[in-house]
């Protein structure tokens, strides 16, 4: 098979080499998702040299293994994470079939996220059987490679007990910030803002049609923008940045009143200083959102499959494998005007 590795900073090399598996099924990949931690990965290659990445991923089984679950053309996702603490299959042990004593257990990171769990950039791959879920009739392999980031989305509207007409602030429009905001409308927000840098992006959000304001996260009166849009502040917001300048603007834009809530949902690159005085003086609820949960990914591929949740209009570049270099590195010419790229196994 053939499968892309990193080898050097903000370089992929295609490579050709043998997928050994015992017991577990094998997966011909047809769709991954390029997640910010893939384009972060590859711009620090040589930190994870020989990686391959890729965790939002489709495809179909060709070797359905012996566990009885799937079937040769079974449609399938997989999640990142060793949900019942399964074999791997590819480990030294589990090819000697001595499956008790896998190695490969535990998931440190996810999919693609460490050495011993090879990721979706690839023409195959494997994975722990009933963390594959069996795709339901009703949705195309490309939307299923977009559950994943869909499911991030849905867990922290979930943790943070929306109410019913809360007016919400959500800080980066990206495809998690996006994501957020079309359960935000499932569950009924009353007022839903997005701020976003990019211009390009900007208008393309606009014509998605799931929120009502779109604000440049980059104005200088950005905070005085958003008290008149709310009128006073919102209840919620989410940061999808993790940058400190867009979490300072969103603890001013929450209300007055005690107990807003706060949801931290995008990662850091660095040290972040907070407004730690109006958190305590307002008792804002702050809490951090990771990941999610098995269940709920069952429930974003059925909201799909039922076509209540449209995915596929945020896929706004696709990307051959063979041509994965030449492809991030147009995303990076782009500067984030991508919404959601989409790699296509060939």
């Amino acid at each position: 098979m053939k499968y892309a590795a990193l080898i050097d900073n903000e370089k992929f090399e295609i490579r050709e080499g043998e997928l050994r598996v015992k017991r577990n099924p094998i997966i011909k990949v047809t769709h991954v998702g390029v997640c910010g931690t893939d384009l972060g990965q590859w711009k620090e290659g040589s930190h994870h040299k020989d990686l391959v990445i890729g965790h939002e991923y489709s495809g179909i089984i060709v070797e359905p293994g012996t566990t009885g679950l799937f079937k040769e053309g079974d449609r399938v996702a997989g999640y990142t994470q060793n949900v019942f603490n399964e074999p791997c299959g590819h480990c030294e042990n589990c090819l000697n079939e001595d499956f008790d004593n896998c190695t490969n257990r535990k998931v440190y990171t996810w999919k693609g996220g460490d050495y011993t769990h090879p990721g979706a950039y690839s023409q195959y791959t494997t994975w722990f059987p009933k963390s594959i879920y069996k795709l339901p009739d009703g949705i195309e392999l490309d939307e299923a490679a977009l559950i994943e980031p869909f499911t991030v989305g849905l867990h922290a509207v979930l943790l943070t007990e929306m109410k019913p007409d809360d007016k919400v602030l959500v800080l980066g429009g990206g495809i998690i910030g996006l994501a957020i905001s079309e359960w935000l409308k499932v569950y009924g927000a009353s007022e839903i803002t997005v701020t976003e840098m990019n211009k390009e992006k900007i208008e393309l959000i606009k014509s998605f049609g799931i929120v009502d304001h779109v604000v440049a996260s980059d104005a200088k009166d950005i905070d005085e923008q958003l008290q008149t849009i709310s009128q006073g502040g919102y209840d919620i917001v989410f940061d999808c940045t993790g940058i400190a300048s867009a979490i300072d603007t969103g603890i001013k834009a929450l209300k007055q009143e005690f107990k807003k809530k706060f949801t931290a949902v995008g990662l850091p690159h660095a040290p972040v200083s907070i407004n730690y005085e109006r958190i305590v003086l307002k008792e804002v609820i702050l809490r951090g959102s990771k990941g999610h949960q098995f269940h709920e990914f069952r429930t974003v591929a059925r909201m799909v499959a039922d076509k209540k949740l449209d995915v596929k209009k945020y896929i706004t570049t696709r990307i051959k494998l063979s041509e994965v270099q030449a492809g991030f590195e147009g995303l990076k010419a782009r500067r984030g005007a991508d919404v959601k790229a989409v790699i296509e196994i060939d």
